[in-house]
């Protein structure tokens, strides 16, 4: 089977280039019109073409955007589950194609230096498969990783489990181990989707560490929609307070209120930036749990706004501006394009750094964060530069991720004991 290349009519040259670059490392291409036989139905082929390819590459400019061939190709593509994957020509970001596009694998071709194909070849060649779907807390057993092959590239460790809820009472567990051990630093909370699944961990297991779970340590939350109230929907710091404070205050568990120092997007009596700030450099995060997008936003980094990563792996708090694609990815309805966030650098910087991997469809990020070359384009991958790093999650995950020598621990507490053994080295 081939790959499908989708282009504007504009980008012929293009598209010949590419398809001559995929067969010398044996990529098979189909496209038209080059590959539609004398007197067929064009549109029949295309479709049947679609259908029976390993993958769709588009080959993404303005034009492209707002071809309306393209889109029929995009969404035959969708409907069949054929995998996108889109190369930027143009600095331009989507626009009419964003809603197909935001969550599939990209990469910036605004150089057309062959190398920088490399990465798209090897997803090609290398495909993650999503596998069947499975119901909830049941794990694909035919194919559990192996712990006799080393995992290529990062050497972030990956501690498995059984299903998502251990997977998370893991993650509590060393974060109140952490914080009993370290009264003069700070603890940065997730805010992605992983969070609440930590926290709902948290929760089930504090009464472990009474009375103070989280110990003197200093909480700080590692994003916020900047320009909001605490108390507005959007707030990622009023999910943080009703999905874990506040619970965790009704069982006599709660943090003081001086340990506290959660993201404010509003700027009131002093900068929620410099407070922050003085906050991390006063107390110097000890763990941090982050949580990535399966396109491979972080922090508020949005996927291709980016060319040069040392512009923001030594970030420390400050806003970031979103695109629509952005805006529309992490939330449909906050009300401001601008996050502020404790910086890329920040996580790498703290001693214990989690990437959480609870779901599935984190797989196929995690499988170019442990196995491909970092890029700006794809912020994620930027935290293979903490050496000490743990990605926390399940057998499935592991499987789909191909992450072969998946430490696969009895319990939560024996994991956190990996996690924590880890973070020492």
């Amino acid at each position: 089977m081939a790959v499908f290349i989708s282009y504007h009519s504009s980008k012929k040259a293009v598209v010949q280039h590419l398809a001559a670059y995929f067969a010398r490392h044996a990529i098979t291409t189909w496209y038209a019109p080059r590959d539609v036989p004398p007197g067929s139905d064009w549109d029949a082929e295309i479709s049947r073409a679609i259908k029976n390819s390993t993958a769709l590459v588009l080959l993404f400019c303005s034009s492209a955007d707002s071809s309306m061939h393209v889109k029929r190709e995009i969404l035959l593509a969708d409907k069949a589950r054929i995998p996108i994957y889109w190369v930027r020509l143009e600095k331009v970001e989507p626009e009419k194609l964003g809603y197909f596009l935001n969550a599939t694998q990209w990469i910036d071709w605004l150089d057309k230096r062959d190398t920088t194909l490399d990465t798209l070849v090897q997803d090609l060649k290398n495909p993650v498969s999503p596998g069947r779907d499975l119901e909830p807390n049941e794990i694909d057993r035919t194919a559990l990783p192996s712990t006799e092959v080393p995992v290529e590239g990062w050497p972030a460790e990956f501690i498995a489990f059984e299903n998502e809820r251990v997977a998370a009472d893991a993650a509590a567990h060393s974060y109140f181990r952490i914080a009993q051990e370290s009264p003069d630093r700070s603890l940065v909370l997730p805010t992605g989707r992983a969070a609440t699944q930590l926290f709902r961990g948290m929760l089930r297991v504090a009464g472990d560490y009474a009375p103070h779970p989280f110990g003197d340590a200093r909480l700080v939350s590692d994003t916020e929609t900047f320009g909001v109230h605490e108390r507005h929907y959007t707030s990622r710091t009023r999910h943080v307070v009703e999905t874990l404070v506040e619970p965790l205050n009704e069982k006599g568990l709660g943090p003081s209120e001086s340990q506290l120092n959660l993201l404010t997007g509003q700027i009131t009596d002093d900068d929620p930036i410099l407070r922050t700030q003085r906050v991390l450099r006063l107390w110097p995060p000890a763990v941090h749990a982050v949580s990535v997008s399966p396109a491979g936003e972080v922090l508020g980094y949005e996927v291709g706004s980016y060319s040069d990563p040392e512009e923001i792996v030594s970030d420390g708090c400050r806003i970031v501006e979103l695109s629509e694609q952005g805006r529309k990815y992490i939330d449909p309805n906050q009300p401001s394009r601008s996050v502020i966030t404790v910086g890329l650098g920040t996580a790498l910087e703290s001693p214990g750094l989690m990437v959480l991997g609870f779901d599935r469809s984190k797989a196929r990020i995690i499988h170019q964060m442990a196995h491909y070359p970092e890029t700006a384009g794809i912020p994620a991958t930027l935290l293979r530069r903490h050496d000490h790093a743990v990605i926390v999650g399940t057998r499935a995950v592991a499987e789909a991720a191909d992450i072969r020598n998946a430490r696969v621990p009895a319990s939560a507490e024996e994991g956190c004991e990996w996690i924590l053994r880890r973070f020492s080295q």
